[in-house]
């Protein structure tokens, strides 16, 4: 009777640890306990109550890798794939130290697919049921308890950076429709139109028309490689830049150049460049002096139709702390010439063989379009592109401005 009772009692104190092993897990969880911290908790519910010493626990989240390790000697193998799980009879592990044996492998399943895998086994020698086995149910349990804890904090940290993902883009998107001209202002001389798509929420694309003085315009159209914020960030310093350096030396393009190579160096610290066309107009003398600095040769079209490519300059900004090589160009401009500065988005975009739009179509609707308000040779172009796509998506931001001069 006293042995039957002996029994009873340890019994009823091995459920009272199981269901306070249970609730101290649990209570891990509400307190947002780290990874490591109910790993741990783990552990020592299963080997230092249990007797369940030897304990690998596999967990899957876009590849298998090991989250636990407890009573194996050297490393554990890489798992690639759930047919490692599934072995028969006798379960062995091989780690560096030699074969490691468990009683059993335990699957935590969601939707019937495989989320992690319990390998448990008994380190001490003995008699009687293995502990593992005695206890099975609870193992599977609390198993499938952490297992899904540790899936829903990854979750949320999932989501917290999407989170802060989609809060970042929205900040970039702000700080670009802020840098980019949305209206011109009436000029005697010049007509402007422009057009800008980027590819993805934020995308790297710039370009600007300001005054220096009465007599002479700045035209600008940039590319920075990347996107998101810190693009934005750049593009943004390099807008202030800009406009700071063509107000104190508008002629001197080489400075000018070499001033913005080293801001841009400064701030990008060689992770980022930008491809510029920059060009200053005098109204005066008709006169067009511009430098290209790795960006898509913009295209000159005289009121005869004979077109030109503006490709004289040097690299992109912030390619090297020093520029190589730089050569400026000066264009003389009759009545009705125009000016088409594009990115690659535009002139590279592929229809669905393969093959680009290129130089040759934009001049095709150019001459097509001579004399025609710089608004409707801006939507020309732009319904060019989208036409001869078709159904292949854009690949890149498309930035477009049409300058006409009277």
């Amino acid at each position: 009777m006293a042995h039957s009772i002996e029994r009873l009692e340890q019994r009823l104190e091995l459920q009272d640890y199981k269901l306070s092993a249970l609730l101290d897990v649990t209570q891990g969880i509400n307190d947002r306990a780290s990874e490591e911290e109910l790993l741990d908790k783990f552990r020592a519910s299963l080997a230092e109550h249990l007797g369940i010493h030897r304990l690998v626990l596999y967990a899957f989240d876009g590849s298998w890798r090991c989250l636990l390790a407890n009573g194996i000697d050297g490393d554990v193998p890489e798992v690639q794939d759930e047919a490692f799980f599934e072995q028969k009879g006798e379960v062995f592990l091989s780690s560096t130290s030699g074969a490691e044996q468990f009683d059993v492998v335990i699957p935590v399943l969601h939707n019937d697919k495989p989320l992690a895998y319990l390998l448990a086994g008994d380190t001490q020698e003995g008699q009687g049921v293995s502990p593992v086995v005695k206890h099975l149910n609870f193992i599977q349990t609390l198993t499938n308890v952490l297992v899904v804890a540790l899936q829903n904090q990854r979750l949320e940290l999932e989501r917290a950076s999407q989170e802060a993902t989609r809060r970042e883009l929205e900040l970039a998107a702000t700080m670009q429709s802020m840098l980019v001209p949305t209206e011109w202002p009436e000029d005697r001389d010049m007509d402007v139109a422009a057009f800008y798509k980027p590819h993805l929420e934020v995308g790297g694309d710039y370009y600007d028309v300001f005054a220096v003085d009465e007599d002479r315009m700045v035209f600008c159209m940039a590319d920075v490689s990347g996107k998101g914020i810190a693009a934005a960030f750049l593009m943004s310093n390099f807008q202030a830049n800009l406009r700071a350096s063509f107000q104190y030396e508008p002629d001197d393009l080489t400075s000018v150049v070499n001033r913005l190579n080293e801001r841009v160096s400064e701030n990008a610290k060689g992770e980022k460049y930008i491809t510029v066309f920059a060009a200053v107009y005098h109204r005066k003398k008709r006169e067009l002096q511009y430098v290209n600095c790795g960006h898509n040769p913009p295209l000159i079209m005289l009121a005869d139709g004979k077109t030109q490519q503006l490709e004289l300059g040097s690299v992109g900004l912030g390619m090297f702390r020093e520029i190589p090589s730089l050569e400026t160009g000066v264009v003389q401009l009759d009545r009705d010439s125009t000016l088409v500065c594009f990115t690659d988005g535009l002139v590279e975009q592929e229809n669905e063989e393969g093959v680009p739009y290129g130089m040759q179509r934009m001049e095709e609707i150019l001459r097509e379009r001579r004399g025609m308000p710089v608004k409707d040779v801006q939507t020309a172009l732009i319904d060019s592109v989208k036409n001869f796509k078709g159904e292949e998506p854009s690949f890149d931001d498309t930035a477009l401005m049409v300058v006409r001069f009277h």
